[in-house]
């Protein structure tokens, strides 16, 4: 038997431009059932293969009632491990499949590990246009689970990566027990020196860096991520990570909107909502496909 043709994309997510905002890669695993047929193993490997930050994999249900909006099965993996909630990974899966597989529509959905996650074109922040139409960009908007915050009490020793700034507050997400350190300004975000192998040592999955944005830049704040232990050193913009400094600098400043800029040296732009009634959180941005192909397996 020959080896089966998928189609492959790799997708700058929360980007204007190529080669900016963060990569991913989208493997559409074109049969209903794919997923569970191409293992793992296999899927695990191919995300190593790529070494991007995350590389997603798209199978079709079809259990959804007529006229509903597309639903697919989408996993997340890392270079070394899966994980429960991508927000890039997912800007990018959206993008590819309103550009390449199903351009008539305009709302998908997602099985994931988190839930049913959606996705829809939006006109562009600011503007009263037409979803998917503005001057060709497609801003997508992604429907994802609000993360709370916990007040944190460890001692944190990360002097190198810190540069000399000092720290106005620690928490910890409520999730996946991220640390969140708070800088008295974007500034010293953006000046930090990461010393990999202290955000190693530290207990916690992950870092997250963030402190209010310059007066007159147009953000509300700066983020940086460091994730090593999943493989991935600094994640150039992270959507997931939102769901949590969402809430946290939305009570901080009295804001429902937000938009943030995760200062890496690619760097992106995210546009948030808080959703509390729900408990949910929008985050919008655009994406650029630079490359696709096909994978054998």
């Amino acid at each position: 038997m020959g080896k089966k043709a998928i189609r492959y994309a790799v997708v700058d997510a929360f980007a204007a431009e190529p080669f900016k905002g963060n990569p991913a890669a989208v493997c559409l695993l074109e049969e209903e059932g794919a997923s569970a047929t191409v293992d793992d193993r296999w899927m695990q490997s191919v995300a190593a293969e790529f070494n991007l930050s995350e590389t997603a994999f798209l199978a079709r249900d079809s259990s959804g009632a007529a006229g509903a909006a597309p639903r697919f099965h989408l996993r997340w993996f890392t270079p070394v491990t899966e994980v429960d909630l991508c927000g890039h990974a997912t800007l990018a899966s959206a993008h590819f499949l309103f550009t390449t597989v199903l351009p008539e529509h305009g709302k998908l959905e997602f099985m994931t590990r988190s839930g049913i996650l959606t996705a829809k074109k939006v006109p562009a922040p600011g503007s009263t246009g037409v979803p998917g139409e503005e001057q060709g960009k497609l801003f997508i908007e992604l429907d994802f689970p609000m993360i709370g915050f916990l007040e944190c009490n460890e001692m944190l020793s990360i002097p190198e990566t810190l540069n000399g700034a000092p720290i106005v507050s620690v928490h910890k997400s409520a999730t996946d027990g991220d640390l969140i350190v708070e800088l008295s300004s974007g500034k010293e975000v953006v000046d930090i020196l990461p010393s990999i192998d202290e955000i190693k040592n530290l207990a916690c999955r992950g870092l997250i860096v963030t402190g209010p944005a310059p007066a007159g830049s147009g953000y509300d704040f700066f983020t940086r991520f460091f994730c090593p232990k999943f493989g991935i050193d600094e994640d150039p913009v992270t959507g997931s990570i939102h769901c949590v400094l969402a809430p946290y600098w939305g009570r901080k400043l009295g804001k429902q909107k937000l938009t943030a800029f995760q200062a890496s040296p690619r760097g992106g732009t995210l546009y948030l909502q808080l959703d509390d009634a729900n408990q949910r959180v929008q985050i919008q941005g655009e994406a650029l496909t630079v490359m696709d192909g096909t994978l054998l397996a």
